[in-house]
């Protein structure tokens, strides 16, 4: 065989993989550009009504004794900024797991798809689930330290820009730690993984969730406490669900 037959041949390989994967990756773009529009119109959405959006969010939390304060100018474009990202996220992440599932639906066998079809709506549900609980957390620690600081009449001035970055990193941090269950479950029955290595592995595996939960804010003892609980009650009960598969 010629070095010049060779080049045809592989020529011919890569033509035929192009004319075979493109209209799965057409299929792609298309999807990921009806993931994009949600999310731009998602950050127009929270960026034009970030005031009444942070107001809402205020209003759920008590304040009483806290100050938010505004430490640069700047600060209300960069508010205004994150609102929509986060909006646009909300929006977009649903959609893009609905089309992540029914792209990746013909290399799945009927009943594979149909396991992770139905887990996707308990997903979302624990991803609602956990960033309320880490914005309750949130709520926890300002309530308790308010008070404290109260009594010993000290003032609580507290940046606003801070203030709603801890909210949205601890809320979105513990939507991902609730999602644990979804994932194990699913590579459990995907017989991706076994459930008796995760048996075995369950110290390296609560160490894994400590060192992630203390990295998350509030950094105080507390907190790291009331979020450390969560994770490992999920991980107990994911692997109590799974006993008999």
């Amino acid at each position: 065989m010629t070095l010049e037959t060779s080049s045809v041949e592989q020529s011919n390989s890569l033509d035929v993989a192009i004319l075979k994967y493109t209209p799965y990756l057409k299929e792609l773009q298309s999807k990921l550009l009806h993931v994009f529009i949600v999310f731009g119109v998602g950050c127009g959405i929270g960026f034009i009504y970030y005031q009444k959006i942070l107001s809402f969010i205020m209003h759920l939390f008590k304040m009483d004794g806290i100050n938010l304060v505004l430490t640069s100018p700047y600060q209300f474009i960069d508010l205004a900024v994150n609102t929509g990202i986060l909006i646009g996220l909300i929006l977009a992440i649903p959609l893009l797991g609905y089309h992540l599932i029914s792209f990746v639906r013909p290399a799945l066998a009927p009943k594979e798809y149909k396991l992770l079809f139905r887990l996707y709506p308990a997903s979302l549900v624990l991803f609602v689930v956990g960033f309320i609980f880490g914005a309750w957390i949130i709520q926890f620690i300002i309530t308790l330290y308010s008070q404290t600081t109260t009594e010993f009449a000290v003032n609580n001035l507290w940046d606003v820009s801070h203030f709603f970055t801890q909210i949205i990193s601890t809320g979105i941090s513990l939507a991902i730690i609730f999602e644990l269950p979804i994932i194990l479950s699913a590579l459990i029955r995907l017989k991706i993984i076994k459930i008796v290595l995760l048996q075995k592995s369950r110290k390296y595996i609560y160490a894994g969730i400590l060192v992630f939960v203390a990295f998350l804010p509030p950094n105080d003892i507390i907190s790291l406490a009331l979020l450390s609980i969560p994770p490992l009650l999920l991980f107990e009960i994911t692997l109590l669900l799974n006993k008999k598969v």
